[in-house]
């Protein structure tokens, strides 16, 4: 498994060794050891998962095979949310894993990537829309203070889901991790 020391790890520029609270956290950190893996990292209590992905997702901690596979992961766990998903998402994840086992092309997996996005613009855009008419339905129909606070309630919703969603991924990764002896 590789492993990177906190002399390594500062290079990789974290914004948090900015302010004088953070330098002291990563002394505190870093003093634990003196190679750190990325299955290290993710184990590390008080760090955000936010945190932890933003130190460890990057080829210093794990090779390139392994990080294409996570994302495909996450791709297919975030297709869980969707009640019927575009068959290019799927077929684009697919690709991506014939790519990193050489049976397709660079050329077949760009292809492959442009109809999924195709099909995540033309998903994002019929949500748009439909996200647009409920907010000027509710607007019209709602005081204008009632709007704020569903405002306010839907950007805590996101907030929590985004938490959740990054714990899952730090989940995901340390599965893989195991599961490859990276």
């Amino acid at each position: 498994m590789k492993t990177v020391t906190p002399e390594q790890f500062e290079e990789f520029g974290p914004c948090w060794l900015e302010t004088a609270a953070g330098r002291q956290r990563y002394a505190r950190v870093a003093a634990m050891r003196d190679e750190w893996s990325a299955l290290d990292v993710l184990a590390l209590d008080g760090v955000s998962n936010e945190d932890k992905l933003w130190a460890v997702l990057r080829e210093e901690f794990i090779d390139a095979p392994v990080l294409h596979e996570y994302v495909c992961r996450c791709a297919e766990y975030a297709l869980t949310f969707v009640r019927e998903p575009d068959s290019r998402s799927i077929a684009a994840i697919e690709a991506k894993r014939k790519w990193l086992r050489g049976e397709i092309s660079n050329d077949d997996l760009t292809a492959a990537r442009a109809a999924a996005r195709a099909a995540a613009r033309a998903a994002r855009d019929a949500a748009a829309r439909s996200a647009a008419w409920a907010a000027w339905a509710a607007a019209w129909a709602a005081a204008r203070a009632a709007a704020w606070a569903a405002a306010d309630a839907a950007w805590t919703a996101a907030a929590a889901a985004a938490d959740a969603a990054r714990e899952h991924e730090v989940k995901l990764l340390k599965e893989l991790l195991r599961e490859v002896k990276q």
